[in-house]
């Protein structure tokens, strides 16, 4: 599997373009556009590779990805084996859509600001159900109406404050589509297996290179250590199951593939800046 070059805007006599996704799980490769893609999770979890970040994601969050921004869904492991399907709703926009200079009139000026975020990649949590359900079903309206409808949902969405900034500019050029299969393969193997040990010499296999040059390639094209990036996901896996499960510290570390629950404090706190257990008490707070 390697990142692919991904065109869903094909009916040229449409100003953008609407899919629905309704599958076991998310099967789309680790891929880029030419496109804004704004993306609404109807119902499914997992963790999103953005360049060389890893999120959770889940039910109801909204996404917004500007051109060249590669990225894929990885269902969290099992996912297809529950009784709920991966579903998606995708839309997608070219710059140009409306003209050259449309986002530099007065007054789109909040749109522009969202789209110029939107080069790192935007995920918007705790939108409101009425919001999810327009863009769920923005391809039932007609005419002028459709384009409205989008045009009112991307200023709604500029105007939510519950945004995290996906990426950083140094790393929007981290893959092309002739040099990223190995990074792609990386991903997905510690995606599948983060649960479990995760073994150096396995993912060199995987990336089809000796030990010591993966960790030099894996360290240029993402600027971060292997070790770094495998954390990262765990944590955010850990996040995910403190927020949403009553399962103790330990239990959680072994869950995320941790073998020593002071190790898995200590990546907490570093990636998180705060511990295991202050970031439960503060999740229940907002609760």
């Amino acid at each position: 599997m390697k990142t692919t070059y991904e065109k869903l805007y094909s009916d040229s006599s449409f100003l953008f373009y609407y899919q629905e996704f309704i599958q076991p799980f998310f099967t789309s490769p680790f891929h880029l556009h030419d496109e804004f893609e704004l993306i609404l999770i109807v119902k499914s979890h997992g963790k999103l590779y953005l360049g060389s970040n890893v999120v959770n994601f889940s039910d109801g969050d909204v996404f917004l990805f500007a051109p060249g921004l590669p990225h894929c869904f990885f269902n969290t492991p099992g996912y297809e084996k529950g009784a709920e399907l991966a579903h998606a709703v995708v839309i997608q926009f070219r710059n140009n859509f409306l003209g050259n200079d449309f986002f530099y009139k007065n007054e789109i000026s909040q749109l522009k600001k969202l789209i110029d975020k939107s080069k790192f990649g935007i995920q918007f949590t705790k939108t409101k159900k009425t919001l999810q359900d327009r863009i769920q079903t923005i391809n039932q309206k007609k005419n002028i109406n459709r384009l409205v409808e989008l045009l009112l949902i991307l200023n709604e969405l500029s105007a939510n404050k519950n945004i995290n900034l996906l990426s950083t500019e140094d790393t929007l050029n981290l893959c092309c589509l002739n040099d990223s299969m190995i990074i792609n393969n990386v991903y997905k193997y510690v995606a599948e297996n983060f649960q479990n040990k995760i073994s150096f010499d396995v993912a060199a296999s995987v990336a089809n290179l000796q030990r010591s040059a993966f960790c030099r390639y894996f360290k240029r094209k993402t600027k971060k250590r292997f070790t770094e990036f495998v954390n990262e996901t765990r944590i955010m896996h850990a996040r995910k199951l403190l927020s949403e499960t009553d399962k103790s510290t330990i239990e959680i570390a072994f869950e995320c593939g941790y073998e020593n629950t002071s190790y898995f404090n200590r990546q907490f706190k570093i990636i998180c800046g705060i511990t295991p257990t202050v970031f439960k008490e503060q999740i229940a707070i907002l609760k």
